[in-house]
């Protein structure tokens, strides 16, 4: 797979990164967040500029850490109150970050740049009353990763000092013990604590105030016993919340996730059409290969005489023998993707038909084949039927329901592929009719050609695939029209 296409594709850029960091990345839909277990991407553009991909990967990056190192089931079980989540998060994000950028230094500069994006480009004002010491604490974590931070540090540092003098004074101690020794979630949140408890310091109650401080106790307390929603954001919402603007301003495209879809038992009178179909499409596909391995045109000292060099001898050139000259083995991927829409409830039985003399066929020539229908059971699935590497004989057939989901189905086609050593790699889509959301569909058939994949349709009783894959197209009415077809899209590829 070329790298530099892979850079340039956020669908296909998200998923490695995912794999990377051992985390499931989907995307679809207008909101960015993780369940602890996958991160989930808004909706994303096919290419987008070097601000909304830095977006995307310091986001990834950043979720990833989470979902690798916090603790989140003992933090679910501590006590804890608004005010501590929100401040354990400063801490926490830096934690984790800090430690996935230990494992994957190339994180280090996603982050560096990220912050650097949020925090010094476009800068606001500082929030005024209490709310600037939550925004102190953050500049202060984040400038240990990007010191330029220091200024507007200072700038919050002045603004605490003029109303609550001997704050910063005790925070900072704490502050400073963290890069040191910061181990957990735990300690994280333990850290979190340390600060609230100075926070209450600084804020007697009104009772031990002179008069002129009360307003300035109450914002403190106001602050100690807020709830989530009186809280600012902190650097993942902020960041979250950047990725769903962008997003609504694009054509956003989607990719499926895995769902499920009930097996049927295969029609035994079907049996005998696709042995025959196999036959026939394996003579083909033999042939051509067997003849494509050996060639006797290489020049060389000893072999047969080739008598079209025998003028050599007159000026000294010994190389005028021939000899066999071996072709590599065929080194390809097909998956083949497979419509089960409702509109293919009448042609389901040809359809599954192909998708079983493709496979057993291309498999007996060392062809690595793959198959996935769309959709599941709900809207946006698909469902691997055979995956690379299993046996052809594991297919079973499956029947016809629902929408037409065809290019979030190839996104996710091409994700896997993007992962399998063969150097060439093909897909062909099987289907009827028209897609939903033909945009995105000509979107990831542009990502593929980008990628070196060929992409191929063939149509089952309809040509309207033929309107997304011109030329690189056939239609069928039946299996016994399998062979002829397929060989016409596939026989220069596979030599």
């Amino acid at each position: 797979m070329h790298n530099s296409a892979i850079l340039q594709s956020l669908p296909l850029l998200a998923d490695a990164l995912g794999r990377a960091y051992g985390v499931a990345v989907e995307i679809g839909g207008t909101d960015a967040y993780t369940t602890g277990k996958v991160i989930r991407l808004p909706g994303l553009p096919a290419e987008a500029d070097a601000t909304f991909l830095g977006l995307v990967r310091g986001y990834i990056d950043h979720e990833a850490a989470h979902v690798r190192f916090t603790e989140f089931r003992a933090i679910s079980q501590a006590d804890t109150t608004p005010l501590e989540r929100h401040i354990w998060n400063i801490f926490e994000d830096w934690r984790v970050e800090a430690k996935l950028a230990a494992y994957y230094p190339g994180c280090r500069q996603n982050f560096t740049w990220l912050i650097r994006h949020l925090f010094l480009e476009g800068v606001s004002t500082l929030p005024s009353g209490v709310a600037v010491v939550l925004d102190w604490l953050l500049l202060m974590v984040r400038s240990w990763s990007v010191p330029e931070l220091a200024t507007r540090c200072r700038e919050a540092a002045a603004l605490i000092d003029r109303q609550w003098p001997g704050l910063r004074p005790d925070v900072e101690p704490i502050l400073e013990r963290m890069p040191g020794h910061c181990p957990d979630s735990l300690a994280c949140l333990d850290y979190a604590r340390q600060v609230i408890h100075c926070l209450k310091d600084s804020a007697p109650s009104p009772g031990k105030n002179p008069s002129p401080d009360l307003a300035i106790s109450s914002d403190i307390q106001s602050l100690i016993s807020a709830g989530e929603n009186d809280l600012p954001d902190d650097f993942g919402q902020v960041l979250r919340k950047s990725l769903g603007r962008n997003a609504t301003e694009i054509n956003r495209l989607t990719v499926a996730i895995v769902g499920n879809k009930p097996r049927l038992p295969t029609d035994a009178k079907d049996r005998a059409a696709i042995d025959h179909a196999i036959a026939g499409l394996r003579a083909r596909l033999h042939g051509l290969v067997q003849s494509s391995r050996m060639v006797r045109h290489k020049p060389a000292r000893a072999g047969k005489i080739d008598t079209r060099r025998l003028h050599g001898v007159a000026v000294g050139n010994p190389r005028i023998f021939a000899i066999h000259q071996a072709r590599p083995a065929i080194n390809t991927a097909l998956h083949v993707l497979l419509d089960t829409s409702g509109s293919m409830r009448e042609r389901i039985g040809l359809a599954n038909q192909c998708c079983r003399a493709v496979a057993q066929a291309m498999a007996l020539i060392g062809v690595s084949v793959g198959i996935t229908a769309f959709p599941g059971g709900e809207p946006g699935t698909v469902v691997p039927l055979l995956r690379h590497g299993e046996r052809p004989g594991q297919y079973q057939d499956v029947g016809a329901r629902g929408m037409t989901p065809m290019g979030e189905a190839l996104w996710w086609v091409l994700q896997r592929l993007s992962i399998l050593p063969e150097q060439r790699r093909m897909v062909l889509i099987i289907t009827d009719g028209s897609p939903d959301g033909a945009a995105n569909v000509r979107a990831a058939i542009k990502a593929a050609a980008a990628q070196g994949v060929e992409v191929y349709g063939l149509g089952i009783e309809s040509s309207h695939i033929t309107t997304l894959l011109p030329g690189r197209s056939r239609v069928i009415a039946t299996i016994g029209e399998l062979p002829r077809a397929v060989f016409s899209m596939l026989e220069q590829t596979l030599v």
